[in-house]
């Protein structure tokens, strides 16, 4: 009984709130909270076991423990039995597209336009429709989703997946070892551009012949976190050569990999190779290995997304040290910094209703939301004396640090380090980011799918190698370019096109 009250003192929690006009984003209201124990079932559901799929950095030893936590607080009400699947970020793709391919029975899994690509999965109608059990299972997540979220995740009238509610810009910042940069006379917020930073890498070379002063491999490839304060909106995913620019309002659908802009890029980063700013290997290497050699002292700088608070929660994590940072750009919202993460319902699942019942307990009930999140409270974590902020205990198994990748973010504890406005503050920026044009607009590749997936092989083939300056620039992108163009490039420009102009027609945005 004494549990119960607990649950239900919890369960009071109020979680923030926006609207969205496309993508306009007003301030956040509080909405009354809908917890499992709201559920109008009469009966007591049939136990059923759920699949999910979600990437971190590998499987925590405390997951069974947390699992078993989570199927005795849904007991009475949702009775589901989940089986979280862990994959590290070098083999989580390749492991849920085996599943996929393989027709594998499998019921929920993270999927976005960058990871496991949400617009290549639908085309192969690998996912659930989600409008209907929305409609009748779904209700709590569609009390506070703004609907920028629901039309990125729209492709051809239907949803396909549930945005995970966090901070939808996309900002880049470059960062590290403050004991390192503190012996540079080195402003980082002077950096706009990789190039910009060639004289502070320059003298750690020099200074320090053994270190690799940036590192460009293992999720914290400079090309992935740069290239997204890039003019660009790339429409069908990141890495995929489909993009138009933020503020274009006739929506000219173009290749950027033929610009003479990623030439640039690709050739500083070939420079850059052969000087030994980064690891020779940074193409294959893994993100254990990047984060061995961060905190080795081996590395000292990176690129990586910014969020308020990720000083605390991933420099610090990363170094093992105090760190600085800058962004380097402005924020930029568009319906890939939406879409960057979602949780889709299989096709193969034999359970979407409960798997939705599931989804809706997730975003609506934080005690839920945070047991995924941080585990078991004074097992895996404790709270401080404000109840906010969440300690972990070490070495305790279970730590995830995918906040971000389970639901809604708005309700999860704050992590050590983190401002106690932090979910303000990302609101903040949320409605202050420049939108794309393009914003709400998703592409649907079906059309040209066979397409699709021989480009995204040339990409695979071509991209990183690239980006990581093992391949020479000009002749490598120029193969590239002419293998893409014979796995049907023109074609996905001109479906992509047609698309597109019929949207902002329909929509009537061509203003931004």
């Amino acid at each position: 009984m004494r549990k119960k009250k607990l649950f239900a003192m919890l369960l009071s929690a109020t979680l923030l709130t926006g609207l969205l006009s496309g993508c306009d984003q007003k301030a956040p209201e509080p909405v009354p909270h809908i917890s499992t124990e709201d559920s109008s079932q009469e009966e007591t559901l049939e136990q059923v076991t759920l699949k999910w799929y979600v990437v971190n950095n590998g499987p925590q030893a405390g997951t069974e423990a947390v699992e078993d936590a989570v199927n005795e607080y849904l007991k009475d009400t949702l009775n589901v039995k989940l089986d979280l699947i862990e994959y590290d970020w070098g083999s989580y793709e390749e492991k849920v597209r085996m599943a996929i391919a393989s027709g594998e029975e499998f019921d929920l899994c993270y999927t976005s336009d960058w990871c496991n690509n949400f617009y290549s999965n639908v085309s192969k109608n690998a996912f659930y429709e989600l409008d209907e059990l929305l409609a009748q299972y779904g209700q709590g997540i569609q009390e506070f989703m703004p609907q920028a979220g629901w039309d990125a995740a729209n492709v051809g009238g239907k949803i396909y997946a549930v945005p995970n509610y966090q901070n939808w810009f996309r900002q880049c910042m470059v960062g590290g070892s403050k004991a390192v940069l503190d012996n540079y006379d080195f402003d980082l917020n002077t950096v706009k551009s990789p190039e910009d930073l060639e004289p502070l890498l320059a003298q750690m070379k020099a200074d320090n012949p053994d270190m690799y002063p940036i590192c460009n491999g293992g999720q914290a490839g400079i090309a992935g976190k740069y290239l997204l304060n890039k003019t660009y909106d790339p429409i069908a995913g990141q890495g995929l050569p489909v993009a138009v620019d933020l503020t274009d309002t006739s929506y000219q659908v173009y290749n950027p990999y033929a610009t003479d802009e990623y030439l640039q890029f690709c050739t500083t980063m070939y420079e850059w190779n052969q000087k030994g700013y980064f690891r020779r290997d940074s193409a294959t290497m893994s993100q254990d290995a990047a984060r061995r050699d961060a905190k080795s002292g081996k590395t000292a700088l990176s690129y990586w997304v910014y969020k308020p608070g990720i000083l605390e929660s991933y420099f610090n994590d990363r170094y093992g040290t105090s760190c600085i940072y800058a962004t380097t750009g402005d924020p930029i919202i568009t319906t890939g910094s939406i879409t960057a993460t979602l949780t889709a319902i299989s096709r193969t699942s034999k359970h979407p209703e409960r798997a939705m019942m599931f989804l809706n307990a997730v975003n609506t009930d934080p005690y839920l939301y945070n047991l995924l999140c941080f585990g078991i409270q004074g097992v895996h974590y404790t709270l401080d004396e404000t109840g906010t902020y969440a300690i972990p205990v070490e070495n305790s198994g279970y730590d995830p640090n995918i906040d971000w990748e389970f639901g809604n973010q708005f309700h999860a504890y704050l992590r050590e380090g983190q401002d106690a406005d932090l979910w303000e503050q990302t609101m903040a920026i949320n409605e202050s980011a420049v939108t794309s044009v393009a914003c709400g607009f998703s592409f649907d590749i079906t059309p040209v799918s066979a397409q699709m997936t021989a480009i995204q092989s040339v990409m695979e083939e071509y991209e990183t190698s690239l980006q990581t300056g093992t391949l020479e620039p000009a002749s490598g992108i120029a193969e590239m370019n002419a293998k893409l163009e014979a796995a049907g490039l023109s074609d996905v420009l001109a479906e992509a096109q047609r698309q597109i102009d019929e949207w902002a027609t329909e929509n009537k945005t061509k203003t931004p």
